[in-house]
């Protein structure tokens, strides 16, 4: 059977994950959450008259993954007094920072403390709404002896942008020093002096560690960002330019130069990107949640994130790293209107409605999807992924003809053709068998094939065909063979030899093979219709009728049921081997 493509997701490098080994090792976790279910809305919360009745209401909304009703419920449960416990206000207090909502945590933080309880990152949150304030005492006050998970990484620059809030540079820089020995922070170090020297004017001094960032860590996209608006600064535009073009590739270069040459034509040199230490605060949590985000994405890259935004709530970086966290936890209506925060201005707005439109398609507004993937087509012609996600859409959706259009104008974007756009052709060529095309199909796959030789879902799905067809019976064999070897637990690429193997008449063959497909993939309705047919022939039929009630049982497609049916009343005969 062949093995449909997966959509290809693409790849966020906002800042890079070279501290991502120190950060993971001694993570602080959030006490566990249950664990969301897919949402497609956050239903309206209807406060109870019961304290117990609403905490109950709480539990069940927070456990099908409606956290923002949950809060509420469980609010309006301490209300009502009977339930004011410590453990409901650090439910409280980690949904608030989950769902952003920093001043009820912060609110149940105190109740909490009042109870002579704990909770997790206390210090940090507290530390954090001391910047936010300008109380940057307190905040350096209480970051002093956190040595525990992420918040440690996170002490050193929290505390140097609080000393830029007190005017104090040579201090903020003093407190970066612990940052400098260890390898694994060593970007961020830099990273962090950089802005910090930016903050104070020393131009030299600040690119100077921007290169460091480049040799440590390499450049991505915020580094990019920050780096190219210092030559714009300094009147160098053809080196800012440079840096924006690495990103070509990914959606953001173009925008990144657009709005550099916006502001060269109206004679406007940008403004700095962090210009208070609230800014520098907000850099330093997005960076490490970004880390995070890519390695284990977690509670903690929510909270994080938030924090950020709770400091600068124009941080688009934040709201991307906020909105991948959320369609981790499969809440993609929640990351959808995230995404929509994005300005078209922002760099990161292409990538941010690729995204949109991806979740969109996942909660059945596929129309609203395509509208988005075919405007993007529109927007920068001579891009090829919107042309492929577009096509990977109407696929998904049985739309082939519409698809092969799509996939037809991503090949035709294309101005040298690669070992990577194998995918390209095998998803047009699908596109074609499936309309009947087969001689188009046929050309599609073997060109996927030239680029990508031992490609098990391309040897799959032609050999399988071939099979199918009653063509190329011995190739077709060894292709799929090749398939099984490369991908022993793909029950689809198993079913295609045992059913190769049934065509050509070997049932015992057959049977051994489409037993283990069965096992790999036991509620897929054609395996366990093929595994009845090669039962039948060796002999087997009260098994074989069996398994055909079984793959009837399943939801076949409405032809296939006709012919099980025929099957368990009269049962097969011997097809002549090819």
């Amino acid at each position: 059977m062949p093995a449909f493509l997966l959509t290809p997701q693409m790849l966020r490098r906002l800042f890079a994950p070279t501290i991502a080994g120190a950060v993971l090792g001694g993570a602080f976790a959030l006490s566990p959450l249950p664990s969301p279910a897919a949402t497609t809305n956050v239903q309206a919360t209807v406060v109870g008259a019961s304290a117990f009745g609403n905490y109950l209401a709480g539990r069940h909304a927070e456990q099908v993954g409606q956290d923002r009703s949950a809060l509420s419920y469980y609010g309006q449960a301490t209300q009502q007094g009977e339930l004011a416990t410590a453990d409901l206000y650090k439910r409280i207090y980690i949904l608030g920072l989950t769902e952003g909502r920093i001043d009820d945590a912060l609110k149940a933080l105190r109740k909490i403390e009042a109870m002579d309880a704990t909770a997790p990152f206390a210090n940090l949150v507290k530390a954090v709404h001391a910047l936010k304030i300008n109380n940057y005492t307190h905040a350096a006050e209480l970051l002093k002896g956190e040595d525990k998970g992420i918040v440690k990484f996170l002490v050193a620059p929290l505390t140097a942008w609080a000393q830029v809030g007190r005017d104090d540079h040579a201090g903020a820089l003093q407190a970066l020093d612990s940052m400098k020995d260890q390898s694994a922070l060593a970007a961020l170090y830099h990273l962090n002096a950089a802005l910090i020297h930016e903050h104070a004017g020393n131009a030299q001094q600040a690119e100077e560690h921007f290169l460091a960032v480049l040799e440590k860590a390499g450049l991505s996209l915020r580094v990019a960002e920050h780096f190219g608006r210092h030559f714009e600064r300094r009147g160098q535009l053809d080196k800012a330019n440079e840096i924006y073009a690495k990103f070509d590739a990914d959606g953001e270069g173009p925008a990144l130069i657009a709005l550099a040459e916006k502001r060269l034509k109206s004679k406007q040199r940008p403004p700095l990107n962090i210009a208070t230490a609230q800014d520098g605060a907000a850099e330093a949590l997005f960076n490490i949640a970004s880390v995070l985000q890519s390695q284990s994405g977690d509670d903690r890259v929510l909270v994080l994130a938030h924090l950020a935004l709770y400091l600068r709530p124009d941080l688009d970086a934040a709201h991307i790293v906020t909105a991948a966290a959320l369609e981790r936890a499969e809440r993609y209506a929640d990351a959808i209107e995230i995404y929509k925060r994005i300005p078209k201005s922002s760099p990161l707005s292409w990538n941010a409605r690729m995204h949109m439109a991806d979740n969109l398609d996942r909660i059945e507004r596929t129309d609203e999807a395509i509208k988005i993937l075919s405007a993007l087509t529109k927007e920068r012609g001579a891009e090829v992924v919107p042309y492929i996600e577009l096509g990977d859409v109407l696929r998904r959706h049985e739309r082939f003809k519409e698809a092969i259009k799509a996939y037809t104008s991503a090949l035709k974007t294309v101005n040298q053709i690669e070992a990577r756009h194998w995918t390209v052709y095998y998803a047009r060529g699908i596109s074609y068998e499936q309309t009947q095309q087969w001689p188009k199909a046929e050309k599609d796959f073997l060109q996927a094939l030239d680029l990508q030789p031992d490609q098990p879902l391309v040897l799959n799905y032609l050999g399988y065909s071939w099979i199918d067809q009653g063509l190329h019976l011995e190739r077709a064999l060894k292709m799929i063979e090749k398939a099984v070897e490369l991908r022993p637990r793909d029950g689809y690429i198993v079913d295609s030899l045992g059913w190769g193997l049934y065509r050509l008449g070997d049932y015992p063959g057959a049977v051994k093979k489409l037993e283990r497909a069965v096992m790999l993939r036991p509620a897929d309705p054609v395996i366990n219709d093929h595994l009845g047919d090669a039962l039948w022939q060796v002999g087997r039929k009260r098994e074989a009728r069996f398994q055909w009630e079984r793959a009837k049982a399943m939801g076949p497609d409405k032809d296939l049921i006709g012919i099980i049916d025929d099957k368990i009343a009269n049962g097969l005969k011997r097809p002549q081997a090819r």
